[in-house]
């Protein structure tokens, strides 16, 4: 055999030329990947200057040790001498010890992460069951049957949630973050594919009580939350001053009442008072219709109204009138009454910046009801100055008490049943029961 290069006789089968370092037979065939054999040339070319005069023993040297590698018999091809198809080994890159080094912790790593997943994963769940994602629940405030405008009671209810475990339950709690105070609401039962609880606090109002309810997972009687927390929810602490205005306290009302509260109170008070009216105008006692008549524009007007006068000594005689707190519906000018003030604090609820999509909805159903309940109280009031100069005027007097029954009640104009906070429909009842129902909360897990 002859090298093309040099023309110097070699031996058969020789990769290279002994004289000058030529590349007899493709390395490819002799089973190396195109990524060593570039890395290969490389090295050939820095040192081709002294391969020149170069042995064959010398060549090898030259080279990474193991090249060119060996490939098993088993993988030659049989279309030919010298032809080979490469193995699965020779196509991975060759690794060094770093490489491997690198590759050995990445391994470590690897493992010591799923070890530690299933460890937590294990103790979750000899912890008992873990809240899903997916779950929420609500907490719902309202009245207890004699509650009196406090909103005393919440009822959570959590669907979809699985039994806790062995000697575990579920525990809800109202905290207030402002003086660091807990309120134990009490273990949630499970009731068909829900966990339920019912809390109702005989003197306090709970919407003033707290900002946050949470519920925790407990082993046994703990008298404050020291489990694992699984659902929470807190008020928007903007949105909240005003929800606590129309359900709690507001500075300037009687009593600092809340402002809904007031509504339905005063509310309930002018359909007494439309009742009286109407029977006074019924039996024609002219001195009763006229007490009733004024009372009507002073439980409507307040203390500081335009039509707002004393009552006769002899009115408490004739058992014609109703107490009111003197804050009046509509107040002195349509604007610092209740109705007003009801509107406007359920309008700053829901114009924060933190306001939710509950508070904005139900603020808007508490406006309705608002607008309604005004509609219905001014033409009362006209109705009441009337009869004052005809007392004898039963249809005034009808129309009064059918308003007073809406201003209270609200009237199902659509006949399904239901007052809905619509226009035309909705009343003070409708007003405080969406004022509640902005107070709602959802728990996340």
């Amino acid at each position: 055999m002859i090298c093309p290069r040099c023309n110097t006789p070699v031996d058969h089968g020789a990769t290279f030329c002994g004289h000058c370092g030529n590349q007899l037979t493709p390395i490819q065939a002799r089973g190396e990947t195109i990524v060593e054999q570039a890395s290969w040339a490389r090295s050939e070319q820095q040192n081709q200057v002294h391969r020149v005069h170069d042995t064959p023993t010398r060549l090898a040297r030259s080279v990474e040790p193991g090249w060119p590698p060996t490939i098993p018999h088993s993988t030659q091809a049989a279309s030919g001498p010298g032809l080979s198809t490469p193995s699965f080994a020779a196509r991975l890159p060759h690794l060094h010890g770093k490489q491997i080094a690198f590759l050995a912790i990445i391994l470590v790593l690897l493992i010591g992460g799923i070890s530690a997943g299933v460890s937590v994963l294990l103790a979750q769940r000899g912890a008992g069951p873990v809240a899903p994602t997916a779950v929420k629940g609500t907490a719902s405030f309202n009245d207890s049957q004699d509650g009196h405008g406090l909103t005393n009671t919440i009822t959570i209810t959590i669907p979809g949630l699985q039994p806790p475990g062995a000697g575990m339950q579920y525990k809800a709690w109202l905290v207030s973050e402002q003086d660091e105070s807990t309120l134990a609401l009490g273990t949630l039962r499970q009731s068909g594919q829900s966990f339920v609880l019912n809390f109702s606090d005989p003197k306090n109002n709970l919407v003033g009580v707290g900002n946050k309810v949470i519920v925790t997972q407990e082993q046994g009687n703990v008298i404050a939350p020291i489990g694992k927390v699984l659902f929470s929810a807190q008020y928007p602490p903007l949105a909240l001053i005003h929800i606590r205005h129309l359900l709690f306290s507001f500075p300037s009302t009687p009593g600092k009442i809340g402002l809904l509260v007031g509504l339905r109170d005063q509310a309930r008070l002018l359909n007494s008072q439309a009742t009286l009216l109407n029977s006074a105008v019924a039996s024609g006692n002219v001195p009763a219709v006229l007490c009733a008549a004024q009372s009507t524009l002073n439980l409507i007007e307040g203390s500081q109204g335009a039509h707002t006068q004393p009552l006769a000594e002899a009115c408490g005689q004739l058992n014609a009138t109703v107490p009111n707190d003197g804050f009046g519906l509509l107040g002195r000018d349509d604007k610092s009454g209740y109705i007003a003030l009801s509107a406007a604090h359920a309008t700053l609820a829901a114009t924060q910046k933190d306001a939710t999509s509950t508070i904005k909805l139900h603020a808007q159903h508490v406006i309705i009801a608002t607008n309604d309940v005004k509609g219905w109280v001014t033409t009362i009031d006209n109705d009441a100055q009337a009869l004052l100069a005809n007392p004898t005027d039963k249809t005034k007097a009808q129309e009064i008490v059918t308003l007073a029954d809406h201003v209270l009640n609200g009237v199902d104009l659509n006949h399904d049943e239901h007052v809905d906070p619509v226009p035309g429909e909705a009343g003070s009842i409708t007003a405080y029961v969406h004022g509640q129902l902005m107070a709602q909360l959802t728990l996340q897990p």
